[in-house]
């Protein structure tokens, strides 16, 4: 009876084929494991290695002040990171007014095109009697591109595309923009002659013929073509004023010391005269 419970099947049974099919494949799979060389852990165990030479030489180098090669994330700076979690502030115009670092106890703040940043950190430049002080408490970004400090310190950015058209372009401005002057004066004296014409036909109920017709739709078509491309020569213009604005933008919401805290609720200018531009930015001719 012990002799019957111990035999092994025969060796053409379907059990034992099945017991030597699933050793080959463990085998199978022991051999590929071995044959492809570096395993995740091996990998893991290289880049670690390689972190920890690389810390050792920076604390070695900066004699001892920093593993990470003087490097220093945003979020490792307990001002930064206290700022992504702190609510970011919506102020007007008279509330952003108080920030200039008269008051010690409120932070210097300073806004650009609406957003509002924080330059506490450096008291002695936009606090009282800084160099930069008159940008603290108020959106200066008219002053941060024209650099007219004294008389640019708003937010108005109209108009100012004008002081990127020069030389050339500027010539080229001012001709299509007395061209246009001229023809425009000719435009309505040719539709007088036109409506004119018009009453005399519905009177006699016949018509007359229209001489300046060809003439006034050239005149037409010749406006149209230099108000678009005086348009285009103003939205690149434009597009210098916005590159401008986002350069410093980028310049304070990125720099190690400063930080965004929100942005500035701006009144309408609707209904404002445009701003001339400042005294060396002004336009060849204008006074």
């Amino acid at each position: 009876m012990s002799d019957l419970r111990h035999r092994r099947p025969p060796v053409d049974s379907p059990a034992a084929l099945e017991e030597e099919s699933r050793k080959k494949k463990r085998q199978q799979k022991a051999d590929d494991e071995e044959d492809s060389g570096i395993s995740f852990v091996d990998i893991l165990r290289v880049l670690s290695g390689l972190l920890l030479l690389s810390c050792t030489f920076s604390w070695l180098i900066t004699d001892g002040e920093s593993v990470t090669w003087g490097y220093r994330p945003r979020l490792s700076r307990w001002r930064h990171l206290k700022n992504v979690f702190t609510p970011k502030l919506n102020l007007t115009e008279i509330e952003l007014s108080r920030f200039t670092g008269e008051d010690p106890t409120l932070p210097i703040y300073l806004a650009i095109n609406g957003s509002v940043f924080d330059v506490s950190s450096n008291p002695h430049m936009y606090g009282p009697g800084g160099g930069y002080g008159h940008f603290a408490g108020r959106d200066a970004a008219r002053a941060f591109v024209s650099g007219c400090f004294q008389t640019d310190l708003t937010h108005d950015l109209r108009g100012l595309e004008q002081m990127f058209i020069t030389g050339k372009s500027r010539s080229e401005d001012d001709s299509e923009l007395l061209e246009i002057s001229q023809l425009e004066i000719k435009r309505r004296e040719m539709q007088k002659i036109e409506d004119l014409v018009e009453e005399q036909e519905e009177e006699i109920g016949h018509p007359l013929g229209h001489p300046n017709r060809e003439e006034l739709l050239r005149v037409e078509g010749r406006i149209r073509w230099l108000r678009q491309r005086r348009q285009k020569r103003k939205e690149m213009a434009e597009e210098k004023v916005r590159s401008a604005v986002q350069h410093w933008d980028r310049f304070f919401r990125e720099h190690e010391r400063y930080f965004y805290v929100g942005t500035v609720q701006h009144e309408s200018l609707e209904g404002t005269p445009v701003r001339e531009l400042c005294e060396g930015k002004k336009k060849p001719g204008t006074e």
